[in-house]
Order: C-alpha cells, then sequence, then structure tokens
C-alpha cells in the first residue's frame, strides 16, 4: 500500500501523464524536471535496452579498470540489509558490474539513460551529475513504480565516469544508503587518485631514467626480473641501428645477444664471481663484440626489480660512415620518400616538398601535430639528399635543461663530475656529413636558443670544459606541434633563431584533412605490424574500414597505428571487424548522421538518444561517404599505375579481383 507521499506523487504523475502538466508543489523540482525531459518515453512500455553478449564483453572490456577498482565496494554494499541490488555504471548508463540476489544478474548490459526509462537514479544522477534517491512513483515508467533506487556519480579526478548505485525492488531503501554510496564513490575515486599518481611517478621515473642514460655515450640496457627490456639508451640505439627506443622496448633480451644462454645468465647474475665483461650483440652490420663497463642491479618505484648494464663497442669508436644505418618505425626503408604512405592532394604536396628540400642544403622547419609524421618526414628529407652522414635524433623536450647543452655540444675530459674519461661527442659532431633533427624545438629553453643561433651562424662547436672549437658540416631539420612564430609573439622564442630555422617551411596536414590516405595507412600498418610480431597477414572488413574512415584521428597517425595493433592483438581471425575497433570509433558513426527537425515530437531527440540504432543501421547511413572515399582511391591509384589493375591490387593489398569487383560496383572503366 502506498504512503500519503508517495500517493500525492504517483496522483501528480498521473496529472503529468493523462493532462501533460504538474500543477502542484508535491513532487521534488528535480523529479519535475527530469519528468519533464522524459516525455519522450512511453511511461507504460516494457521495452529495455540491453546490450548483446558480444557487444556487452567489449564493454566490459572498456571499462575493466574502473570495474576493477569498484568491485569489492560493490560486493560491500550489497550486503547491507534491506538492499536487493548494487550496481556499476558507465558514463553512457549501462551497467558494467552488479552484486546481490540472484534474479537481478540479468541487468547486467541494461541501459537506464533518461531518454531510454524516463526518470530513473542512475539516468538522472547522470544528467544532474550529483547523487539523487528516486522512489516509487517517482520513476517515469510505471514499470518501476514499486521499486526504490539510489544513485551516486563517479569521478575520474574531474571527469564523470560512471554511477554507483543501490536498489531495492519492492520497497524503501534502507536508511542511510546515500551515505554509504558517497563513502563507496570516495573509495573509488581515491583509488583512481592513487593509481594515477603511482602511473605518473613511474612516467618520470622512466623518463628521467630515459635522460640520464641518454646523457651516457656507452650503450645502456635497462631489463626487467624477467629479462626484457625496459629501457635503452640512444647509444644503444646507434649501435644496434634502430631509430627509436620503443622498437626495442619489451624485446627479451637473449634475442639481441649472439652467444649462448650461459652469457646472459651471467650478465644477469647477481653472484660477483659469475660477471662476465665480454658478450656480443648482433645488429645489421653483424657481430658487434662488447664489453661490459658497469652493472646495477636496483629497484622501480613500484618495487619491481630491473637490472642496468653499460656497455661499450670494443676497440675506437665507430666512424660515422661505418655506423650501422637506422632503420625507420614502419620497416627497412620506412625513410625513403616512396615510404610515405598516402596519395591525397595535401600529402602529394608533402612528398614535392620532401624532394625539393633534398635537393639543397637550408634549414627545414617541419610544423604539425603530434602524431602527424614529423620525424617520419626528417628521415625522408635526409635519405633523399644523399648524405653521406647519419641522421642523428634529439627531443628538445625531454632532455633536462642542465643536460641539454653537453648533449647537443659534447665535453671535455673532467668537464664536471662524472664526465667519461676522454670526453664525449655531442649530437651536432656525431652528425657531421649528415642531418641533425632537432625535435619538439619549441620546448628547447631560452637560453639554449642562443648557443644554438650561434651554431647555425658559424657552423662551430666548442665543448663543455674545451678551449678549441671545431667547424662541422651538419643539416639542421626542426620540428615542432607549436606554432612556432606565435612562441615568438609570446617573447617564449627567438624571432632571430625562428627565421633562421625557418628557411623552408613544411607544415604536415592532420590525418583528418587526408581522408583519402586512411585505407593506404591502414592496409600498411597492418602487414607491418603482423610481420612485427610474426603472425600471418590479416585483412580488414569493409565495416571497419568505413567506421575509420569516419573518425577524425585527434592523436593522427599515431593514433590509428594504436588502433590498428590492438585490433591485431585481439583478433582471433584472419580479419579485423568492427566489433574489435574501440567503441568511441564506433559511436563516431553517430555524428555525422543527418541534422535533427527542428519541430515536432522527434525534435526533443538528442543524438544521444540516437544510439538506439543498430551499428549496423548507422553504418548505412555513413556508407556513402566511406564508398566515395574508396572509390576515389582507386581512381587515382588507377591513373597513377596507368591503368594496371595489378599494381593498384599490390598497393592496396587486396587481390586483383577484389579491385575488380570494386571496379564493377563504382562503375570505373579503365
Amino acid at each position: 500500500m502506498k504512503n500519503k507521499n508517495n500517493t500525492d506523487v504517483y496522483t501528480a504523475w498521473q496529472a503529468l501523464i493523462n493532462e501533460k502538466t504538474v500543477g502542484d508543489d508535491r513532487v521534488r523540482t528535480e523529479i519535475v524536471q527530469s519528468w519533464l525531459r522524459s516525455r519522450v518515453v512511453d511511461p507504460f512500455s516494457k521495452h529495455r535496452h540491453q546490450l548483446p553478449n558480444r557487444l556487452l564483453q567489449s564493454k566490459l572490456a572498456e571499462n575493466v579498470h574502473l570495474i576493477s577498482l569498484a568491485r569489492p565496494v560493490i560486493r560491500e554494499l550489497s550486503e547491507i540489509e534491506g538492499l536487493d541490488l548494487a550496481a556499476l555504471t558507465d558514463l553512457d548508463a549501462y551497467i558494467v558490474d552488479i552484486a546481490g540476489k540472484n534474479e537481478y544478474y540479468e541487468l547486467l548490459g541494461l541501459r537506464f539513460q533518461e531518454q531510454d526509462v524516463g526518470t530513473n537514479a542512475i539516468g538522472t544522477a547522470l544528467v544532474l551529475d550529483r547523487p539523487i534517491e528516486v522512489k516509487g512513483s517517482e520513476h517515469y515508467r510505471q514499470v518501476y513504480h514499486t521499486a526504490s533506487g539510489a544513485a551516486v556519480p563517479v569521478h575520474n579526478r574531474e571527469a564523470l565516469v560512471g554511477v554507483l548505485a543501490a536498489y531495492c525492488m519492492s520497497g524503501p531503501l534502507p536508511a542511510g544508503i546515500i551515505q554509504a554510496l558517497k563513502l563507496g564513490v570516495k573509495i573509488i575515486e581515491n583509488q583512481f587518485q592513487y593509481k594515477a599518481e603511482q602511473s605518473q611517478i613511474t612516467h618520470i621515473y622512466h623518463n628521467t631514467c630515459s635522460s640520464i642514460i641518454d646523457f651516457f655515450h656507452d650503450g645502456f640496457f635497462v631489463v626487467d626480473a624477467q629479462d626484457n627490456l625496459i629501457n635503452v639508451n640512444q647509444s644503444c640505439c646507434q649501435m644496434l641501428g634502430v631509430a627509436d627506443r620503443e622498437s626495442l622496448i619489451g624485446e627479451y633480451l637473449g634475442n639481441l645477444l649472439a652467444d649462448d644462454a650461459s652469457v646472459l645468465a651471467n650478465l644477469l647474475s647477481s653472484d660477483p664471481n659469475q660477471f662476465v665483461n665480454k658478450f656480443s650483440l648482433k645488429g645489421p652490420a653483424g657481430i658487434i663484440p662488447c664489453s661490459l663497463v658497469r652493472r646495477r642491479i636496483t629497484r622501480n618505484p613500484d618495487g619491481s626489480q630491473q637490472t642496468v648494464l653499460g656497455f661499450v663497442v670494443e676497440g675506437k669508436e665507430l666512424e660515422p660512415e661505418k655506423r650501422p644505418a637506422l632503420s625507420g618505425a614502419y620497416g627497412e626503408d620506412a625513410s625513403s620518400v616512396n615510404n610515405l604512405i598516402g596519395h591525397s592532394e595535401k600529402w602529394n604536396e608533402i612528398k614535392k616538398l620532401v624532394l625539393r628540400a633534398a635537393r639543397v642544403s637550408s634549414s627545414v622547419l617541419i610544423e604539425g601535430e603530434s602524431g602527424t609524421g614529423k620525424e617520419l618526414v626528417a628521415r625522408a628529407i635526409h635519405e633523399e639528399s644523399g648524405l653521406k652522414g647519419p641522421f642523428v635524433a634529439i627531443n628538445c623536450g625531454a632532455i633536462p635543461k642542465e643536460l641539454l647543452q653537453s648533449e647537443l655540444f659534447g665535453y671535455e675530459e673532467g668537464a664536471f663530475t662524472g664526465a667519461r674519461k676522454g670526453g664525449a661527442l655531442g649530437k651536432l659532431e656525431l652528425g657531421d656529413g649528415g642531418t641533425v633533427f632537432l625535435d619538439e624545438i619549441g620546448e628547447m629553453p631560452f637560453d639554449m636558443q642562443v648557443n644554438l643561433l650561434r651554431f647555425l651562424q658559424d657552423k662551430m662547436v666548442t665543448r663543455i670544459g674545451g678551449a678549441v672549437s671545431k667547424k662541422v658540416d651538419v643539416r639542421i631539420i626542426a620540428a615542432t606541434n607549436r606554432r612556432l612564430k606565435t612562441e615568438v609573439s609570446m617573447g617564449r622564442f627567438r624571432e632571430d633563431l625562428y627565421y633562421r630555422l625557418n628557411v623552408i617551411s613544411i607544415e604536415l596536414p592532420p590525418l583528418r584533412e587526408r581522408e583519402l590516405d586512411i585505407p593506404p595507412i591502414t592496409r600498411h600498418f597492418i602487414q607491418s605490424i603482423c610481420r612485427q610480431f610474426k603472425r600471418d597477414i590479416v585483412s580488414i572488413s569493409d565495416a571497419a574500414m568505413h567506421v575509420l574512415c569516419a573518425y577524425r584521428w585527434p592523436g593522427n597517425v599515431r593514433e590509428l597505428r594504436n588502433v590498428i595493433e590492438n585490433a591485431i592483438v585481439f583478433t582471433e581471425g584472419s580479419i579485423i571487424t568492427e566489433d574489435l575497433l574501440p567503441s568511441y570509433l564506433r559511436e563516431n558513426l553517430f555524428a555525422k548522421l543527418p541534422p535533427l527537425p527542428e519541430s515536432g515530437e522527434a525534435a526533443v531527440l538528442s543524438n544521444h538518444e540516437l544510439r538506439g540504432l543498430t551499428i549496423e543501421e548507422a553504418r548505412k547511413i555513413n556508407q556513402k561517404t566511406a564508398a566515395e572515399l574508396e572509390r576515389n582511391e582507386i581512381l587515382q591509384l588507377l591513373d597513377q599505375y596507368g591503368g594496371n589493375v595489378s599494381q593498384v591490387a599490390r598497393h592496396m593489398g587486396i587481390s586483383r579481383n577484389t579491385i575488380y569487383r570494386k571496379m564493377k560496383n563504382y562503375k570505373i572503366e579503365v
């Protein structure tokens, strides 16, 4: 039987349903406002929006961090007497974890947005972004009038990530439930904060370690307790002929040694009697004899063990022309302009600029958003220039200010405490006869900019602690994700240095402005990543490609590569389907839906409401745009290869029969 308060609320609810108005103050203001937002929902419907198992598993995987932190709290809450269940939802109001009576576990994957079921604790708490309790007839749908629910939003720092909720399905909630939920949320949010701080400490520690070991011209390995590489320095990369340290992270150290397993065991042993100082590395130039000069077993901030190994190549330092060539990030010849993947109009213009810049020795400034391929373009300029010297890269934002000068200009023996016997070459000397790539030049400290400007004027290098200057012949290519002209106007970058660097200017377009390049870049990444993981080459479905082409890619090519690598890791078959792509990509399909009507009942719907469409329905709406991109790609390739279908098929990584089928579908004639 309803108490008087609930009877009053029920009467007000009936008035809203029948007369479309609430004419008194018997109902809380936030409930009335939610009722008004919920009028697009059928109050007598029992329809539920629930994810099928395949999509539910994907949803759970996306929220695994949130679920892992909240699960102990949910289990404790479900033990409160008088509760039927405790639940956790994600930002879209899907229940992603549940605890309580067995009959309610079927609610997993159910969505409780206001647009789905009207006023309810979960959906309304998400809209208001504050705790709320919804009792009996305050629910908009009649089917929930016997239930009571309470919900408190969960935040990860400032961002809303979900809701912690408790329900009694046939009566009032126990007293103090909101306070219990708030306490549970506080525990979860504190865990988020703790994990973030630990991650930041580890990140800072890793970056600091990278900067310190990069300071040494000896090679350095850092390995974990499983003998896998967790860090290497630039000198080590140079010895092995590898362009960047990330390609070595995670590699088993034994795979890099040319010796038997006993040498590895002795290298990493904590027993001083087993210490060996001779070993050999396998590199592009063949076997590299090395001597171990230092070893230290230490621990990370998280308590895990690591071993630091410092080593030198036996004999004198290799001359620049004898050093192994650096491999690019995407293959043996990734530096070549031919491997600047893409054939959109904007990207073809970049290729032309690369070839023009390669013919002269002028300084080059490359500007573009993070992930657009600035270093790849710089390497292409170097390779096409035919310079005999090496390509030497240095990240101006990753090296501490006090180390940057010695990194660039080198130092003499005894120049400072810890200086290497015999001194060390700086990056500018190492690059003699070649190219020095100054990445993130906008991060260079202001006082260091003076020294770089002086070098650009006379090409003379004086090591720290030295009195003799040496002239070096090196080309400078700089890159930044900032607008350097704006930095000049703000007084954060020297104007005279800006004009010295900006002799040839190349501005890289973001990936969203070269949609035509998404398919070939995707296929290129699939092939290179599959080779890297030593697995059979997989393909990608048309539906998945449509999803990729519809997305804006704020992280540019780097983000695309991460998405493809993730899909390849988790695919169990031979094809990447759209369900293997992150949900934010699939949901992006809805961003390109037709505009909503300006009046009428449908006008109250939001794009968020339209997520009730299936992926298939959304794909059909967007398919025309993606098909036009593919048709244009095939037309451009046919023109590029003079109508040779075999070469087009080889370029796109698909069979000739598939090309012929697509040409027939798109009404393309050769």
